[in-house]
């Protein structure tokens, strides 16, 4: 599936990378994640970036748990909309279970499960990515903030029963031990914070029917595919002024082949070329709305080498030539007035 996530996800490690004394500017851009999405909700980067970039921070700044360290800094609504919808639920367990089935929503790669048992109840983290660099990592990462949501969630004081992990210890014992507060496994046959079923019960203060529903409503519908459909057209329309809108080049910012970015588009129902076309025709309709912006720049705002490329494409797509279409949205805006060509 998409290898995707919320760029919020990298919330504060530009502050912690430079505390641990190296250019996060470097750092960032060995991955190729752009510093300016950081901390972003609205913006997404590959899955398999963050994960490489929390293993070198760790490896080559010698602070093995830096995983650890920057889910120690991060609030929960780095979340977004799952945290909203989680905040505002009447019980934990409504909390857990909307954490569960919206998971996606913050990252297509991200396989969250709540296992309910007679007396306890383990919250399993996963990733549908197979081939994913420095995993346990990432793995620490995403349990060390879902601790915070069970803080968030439950109190403070909140400890979870038992913390497991597929990997082998990446830090000292101890370090795990003191951050989770809790036993910790390792080589087990799942990523796991386990935690007594009767706090599934307990009503949160905050419950707020209005704020969890606009959160659901917003999310609902955004499954793993439609999201990545809605990321490749946002780096699509970025793309487009600069003219490296291709497959290769959105392949490129996404860290993946372009046969399976097209693999990934075909299961939605649409293909890459439709969505350039889309973002295309989108972006002309805003731009000839603007009476400043001549037609020799719109064509060039959306990747055209020549005008009549954009002549062609405006009787294809609005059934006029572009001036027509710009004189309609003028008299769309202005009802009664005689606009101005």
């Amino acid at each position: 599936m998409a290898d995707l996530i919320c760029a919020s996800s990298l919330s504060r490690a530009p502050e912690l990378i430079s505390e641990c004394g190296a250019d996060a500017g470097a750092m960032l851009a060995a991955v190729r994640i752009d510093p300016a999405v950081v901390g972003l909700y609205d913006r997404f980067v590959p899955f398999t970036a963050l994960s490489a970039l929390l293993g070198r921070c760790a490896e080559q700044l010698g602070v093995p748990d830096f995983a650890l360290r920057l889910a120690g800094r991060q609030d929960p609504d780095i979340l977004g909309p799952v945290a909203i919808a989680a905040r505002n639920a009447e019980t934990i367990g409504d909390a857990l279970a909307r954490v569960t089935e919206y998971a996606h929503v913050y990252s297509p790669a991200i396989r969250a499960d709540l296992h309910i048992g007679p007396a306890e109840v383990a919250y399993e983290f996963g990733t549908v990515l197979q081939r994913l660099p420095y995993r346990p990592h990432v793995v620490e990462l995403a349990l060390g903030v879902t601790l915070s949501t069970f803080k968030m969630l439950g109190g403070a004081d909140f400890h979870p029963s038992k913390v497991a992990f597929t990997h082998q210890p990446i830090s000292g014992r101890r370090t795990y031990t003191d951050y989770f507060g809790c036993t910790v496994e390792f080589g087990a046959p799942a990523n796991v914070l386990v935690f007594p079923r009767g706090l599934m019960r307990r009503r949160l203060p905050a419950f707020d029917s209005l704020a969890q529903d606009i959160a659901i409503r917003f999310m609902t519908g955004r499954d793993r595919r439609t999201a990545f459909a809605d990321a490749v057209s946002e780096l699509i329309v970025r793309s487009l002024p600069a003219g490296a809108a291709g497959l290769d080049d959105i392949a490129r910012l996404l860290m993946m082949h372009p046969r399976a970015v097209q693999r990934e588009l075909a299961c939605t129902g649409t293909t890459f070329e439709d969505l350039v076309d889309d973002a295309r025709r989108d972006l002309t309709t805003t731009l000839l709305a603007d009476r400043n912006v001549s037609l020799s720049a719109v064509a060039r705002q959306i990747g055209y080498s020549e005008q009549s490329t954009l002549t062609r494409s405006c009787h294809r797509w609005f059934g006029m030539s572009a001036l027509a279409k710009r004189r309609e949205l003028a008299r769309i805006d202005r009802p009664g007035a005689r606009p101005r060509t």
